[in-house]
């Protein structure tokens, strides 16, 4: 583990709706424990049976439970805490197929809470990163990892790595220049779980704006190419590219300038040069099965949304085509207040997810392969606040920092 690492394996700052929160069970003991935990998945414990199973058997079933059971059943006895540690569980974990994914939502400005949604079962959880340093911002995720930008007191940057579920993080090596705008794209390759981070940093004698990736494998940062677009934070990767929208000022109002693509394996920059959509607003880059959507509200005058749509980006022509409208009757449940034109989106295996910013009591929900809308009724927690970034993400315990 690199220096400077900080770990400590579980979910004990994870709540569920309807739960005390993962922290007590750590005060039972294992009988107990066990009994609570089976109750609570309605399943009755029939110790002759689960006391004499082989160990790799057992391994087997432990390694298909949801992420935030497999962290709370880990208090029944000291060896099912300690696989968590093993190499070997871990590589189990990653190979079992239909682990669950989460929709996270970062709640606060200072990244320290953030709430995840788990589509299959429409339930909600509640983390806290409060074991992360202060003054983080400018988060990404990539398979199964966290990437921040940490201010440190001297003003300067560093980037951290984060892994919610088992609660380990670290501080990047230094940057080669110094951190500049809001760029900030993480990639991970699932085979070796490899990962970089894109940022942009700005370079004296002579001035410059350039690109600069950070390999896990090598643990180094090198200089790629120059760029000087205004990025957002919000990204797409998709069939090798990490996309990004670059914003430009116009009379006062930031205006999207356009979309640039990132080239992972040559580490060059590329415009889409593709004529943005007419009369869009509160644009979301998504990537579903291999093709990069664009979703955004549309409208007839300034400031008054009448609907939202999907396009998509056609590379042979370089066009943004309207795949699909949003029926009416789902866009005024989505958007009730009058004139209010903001909300979230985030692509999420085939599916696209929609809701208001301030409180998403409701989902709309667009599938790509089918090319349906419909609508998901949700309850968020009591404390839920408004969310200011969303990922799609799945939660594993083998992803190293």
């Amino acid at each position: 583990m690199a220096e400077g690492t900080k770990t400590g394996v579980g979910l004990g700052d994870i709540e569920s709706k309807g739960s005390s929160g993962l922290a007590d069970d750590a005060c039972m003991g294992s009988s107990e424990s066990a009994e609570a935990c089976c109750r609570e998945q309605g399943l009755s414990l029939d110790p002759e049976l689960w006391t004499g199973l082989p160990e790799d058997v057992l391994d087997k079933v432990l390694a298909r439970l949801p992420a935030q059971s497999l962290a709370r059943f880990r208090c029944v006895c000291k060896r099912w805490n300690s696989i968590l540690h093993s190499r070997g569980f871990l590589n189990l974990c990653s190979q079992t197929p239909g682990r669950d994914s989460w929709i996270l939502m970062f709640a606060d400005p200072y990244y320290k809470a953030v709430f995840a949604y788990i589509p299959k079962e429409n339930k909600w959880l509640h983390i806290r990163l409060a074991f992360l340093p202060s003054h983080v911002d400018n988060v990404t995720a990539a398979g199964g990892l966290l990437c921040f930008r940490l201010l440190e007191a001297n003003g300067s940057s560093s980037m951290c790595i984060c892994n919610p579920v088992t609660r380990s993080w670290r501080k990047l090596p230094p940057m080669r220049g110094r951190w500049s705008g809001n760029l900030v794209g993480m990639v991970m390759d699932m085979k070796t779980l490899r990962y970089k981070v894109i940022v942009q940093t700005k370079h004296v004698l002579p001035y410059t704006l350039r690109t600069e990736e950070f390999d896990s494998g090598t643990n180094a940062w090198r200089l790629t190419s120059s760029s000087s677009a205004n990025f957002t934070t919000g990204s797409a990767f998709c069939n090798g590219l990490l996309y990004f929208m670059a914003w430009e000022q116009h009379n006062g109002a930031f205006i999207c300038d356009g979309v640039y693509a990132y080239n992972i394996d040559r580490g060059t920059w590329t415009s889409a040069h593709a004529p943005m959509p007419y009369f869009y607003i509160c644009p979301h880059l998504v990537e579903c099965q291999g093709r990069l959507l664009m979703v955004g509200g549309f409208w007839e005058q300034p400031a008054l949304t009448v609907g939202i749509r999907v396009w998509e980006l056609q590379q042979s022509s370089l066009d943004w085509i309207v795949v699909e409208t949003m029926p009416q009757n789902l866009f005024k449940h989505l958007l009730k207040r009058p004139g209010y034109r903001l909300f979230n989106c985030v692509g999420h295996g085939n599916l696209i997810y929609l809701s208001e910013c301030t409180s998403p009591h409701l989902f709309v929900i667009f599938d790509c392969s089918q090319r349906l809308w419909y609508e998901v009724d949700t309850s968020p927690p009591d404390n839920f606040r408004a969310t200011f970034s969303w990922f799609s993400f799945t939660p594993r315990f083998d992803a190293s920092v």
